[in-house]
């Protein structure tokens, strides 16, 4: 085995491989294995590429590894068998090949990267543009909604007024109380749906913090009972009563008055004339239970998913004047409390149950 180019090529000087074998120039790892391979390829010659499919090294005489191309012919001298190998440095294309791999890798990370970022992209123009579907269509409602429910009220107000012009020309005490009622009770009305619309705005844009204090639960509901009784139709009895126990809590007082007073006033609503509201308060293990109880015209069960959907009304309230923003309100304000709302309802009996921690931390 002697060859100018082959020992510039492994760090040899001339004749130094004379005599030696192959195996000299294969990487100490695989060398017993080569032999094998050669013994073989004697045996059974043919022309062929090796280390197709894998990577060839060649062994220098310092000990440095380096990649190689290989291929072999075979032929014949005085019926003697001998072997041609031409042994190629491949190190500039392997390397070559080592920058396009990584160039090729960087850029699918890159394209992996870019497409991930058009679908978050894609993702949030999405959602920004569903809310604006959202927020029109809410604004579109509120226009219709608000034009209808506000005028019946006004409606109801003017009328007032001119009769009570009427009436006291003509002295009757007794009917200018009656108008004036009426149209205190629209004015409140009024006030509660506006209400309703600025609260829906403050938690929509973030703006409604918990403010939790110490207040008496049993305080606080005969003050709401008593506020309300002025909107119970004839012969509504509206009855409260606290289980015996702690009554101190630890919450936002106004947020929890607003729940109160959205439920009660919609068993008032939903409930005819004779028939009783009955709220209920308990503490018990260190959670808060609220009940609200009527015997109303209930939910109708295909509607009572939907329930606390902003501006749902029930197929069975068409005729009843109202936002549809009440429940929806209950529940948000809930979640800010840490609480949930459950209900149980069927024609002629309705149970609303508010559960809440006693203390919220300040």
């Amino acid at each position: 085995m002697n060859n100018p180019r082959l020992n510039t090529m492994f760090g040899y000087a001339n004749d130094e491989l004379s005599g030696r074998t192959i195996e000299i120039l294969i990487p100490d790892a695989i060398r017993g294995q080569h032999k094998n391979h050669r013994e073989k390829y004697n045996e059974r010659p043919v022309e062929r590429y090796m280390g197709i499919g894998m990577e060839l090294n060649g062994k220098r005489k310092d000990g440095s590894i380096f990649p190689v191309e290989v291929s072999l012919n075979h032929f014949k001298v005085d019926e003697k068998q001998y072997a041609m190998g031409l042994v190629t440095d491949i190190t500039l294309r392997h390397e070559a090949e080592v920058v396009l791999r990584r160039s090729k890798q960087e850029l699918e990370e890159l394209v992996h990267q870019r497409t991930a970022e058009l679908k978050t992209a894609e993702s949030t123009i999405r959602e920004a543009l569903e809310k604006e579907r959202e927020l029109h269509a809410l604004k579109s409602r509120f226009v219709a909604m608000a034009s209808h429910e506000f005028r019946t009220p006004l409606s109801t107000i003017m009328s007032s007024v001119d009769l009570i012009g009427r009436y006291t020309e003509e002295a009757s005490d007794e009917k200018v109380d009656k108008h004036i009622g009426r149209i205190r009770n629209k004015v409140r009305e009024m006030t509660a749906m506006l209400n309703e619309f600025l609260s829906l705005e403050r938690i929509e844009q973030g703006q409604v913090q918990c403010n939790p204090s110490t207040f008496d639960i049993v305080d606080l509901s005969i003050e709401l009972i008593e506020e309300l009784r002025q909107l119970a139709k004839l012969g509504q009895a509206l009855d409260y009563d606290h289980t015996a126990g702690e009554r101190t809590v630890l919450l936002d007082r106004q947020m929890l008055s607003n729940v109160i007073t959205n439920l009660v006033t919609n068993a008032i609503k939903y409930s005819p004339e004779n028939k009783p509201v009955k709220l209920s308060t308990q503490v018990e293990h260190d959670r808060l239970i609220i009940t609200v109880r009527d015997e109303g015209m209930g939910i109708p069960e295909e509607d009572q998913q939907h329930l606390f959907e902003r501006f749902f009304r029930g197929s069975n309230a068409s005729t009843i004047q109202g936002t549809g923003l009440g429940l929806n309100l209950v529940k948000r304000y809930l979640e800010i409390l840490q609480g949930t709302i459950d209900f149980k309802s069927a024609p002629g009996n309705t149970l609303f149950t508010v559960t809440l921690p006693t203390k919220l931390a300040t």
